[in-house]
């Protein structure tokens, strides 16, 4: 079977993991060049701070919404660079979904995507959780030149809702990314960045939604 690509998007060095969840490690996401032009033109403007502080789930770090969910009315942005550009084309099309669909074996073929970027900043973090029901999927991809180990905002894969579980562990490595499917224990959350540093952990995340009707209790 040919491995499913796009492109843009390479999916040809991709490692199915079944610990402690079904997943997926992306590397070498994107040609070397592209990689470098996304990475040099990664948008600095346009991001909000969303945080809480909640019993079920905690968190804080700078969001950017590039493409609503289907039927959704996209926000006054500012203009995206056309590499960027090129991007939300890309994984808003038909071959990324059907590489997507192909690689997990999920129904994603009418679903609904959402494309978003994060920054997570000095002490910004994520509490352990597991996705909404009607997320089916999400790629998430890192675009940092590089990422000092000991720094914190990795990407914690765990074996309960303890962020002491720890099964595995991602760094936000360059050209790299995971892909996530959507269980009931499929727990995750982002190591706090640690301060002292200028350090920016710079992601973009894909999103397939289900419709709310498709969703069973």
């Amino acid at each position: 079977m040919t491995t499913p690509t796009t492109s843009l998007i390479s999916f040809d060095h991709t490692t199915v993991e079944d610990a402690p969840f079904r997943w997926h490690h992306v590397l070498d996401t994107f040609r070397p060049a592209d990689a470098a032009e996304l990475r040099g033109t990664f948008p600095r403007d346009g991001f909000r701070m969303v945080s809480r502080t909640g019993v079920d789930k905690s968190y804080a770090m700078y969001y950017r919404r590039l493409h609503p969910m289907d039927g959704g009315e996209a926000p006054p942005e500012p203009a995206l660079p056309d590499p960027w550009r090129h991007f939300v084309a890309e994984v808003t099309g038909p071959a990324y979904r059907a590489a997507v669909a192909a690689l997990t074996g999920l129904p994603i073929e009418t679903a609904s995507i959402e494309v978003n970027l994060w920054r997570y900043g000095a002490s910004c973090w994520l509490d352990p959780h597991v996705d909404k029901p009607e997320k089916i999927v999400t790629h998430v991809l890192y675009f940092n030149e590089s990422w000092p180990t000991g720094r914190g905002g990795d990407l914690l894969l765990l074996g309960s809702s303890s962020e002491g579980d720890v099964v595995r562990r991602v760094a936000p490595a360059a050209n790299s990314g995971v892909l996530l499917v959507r269980g009931d224990r499929s727990w995750h959350a982002v190591e706090r960045v640690r301060d002292g540093e200028a350090l920016e952990r710079l992601s973009a995340q894909v999103v397939f939604h289900q419709a709310a009707q498709e969703i069973t209790a």
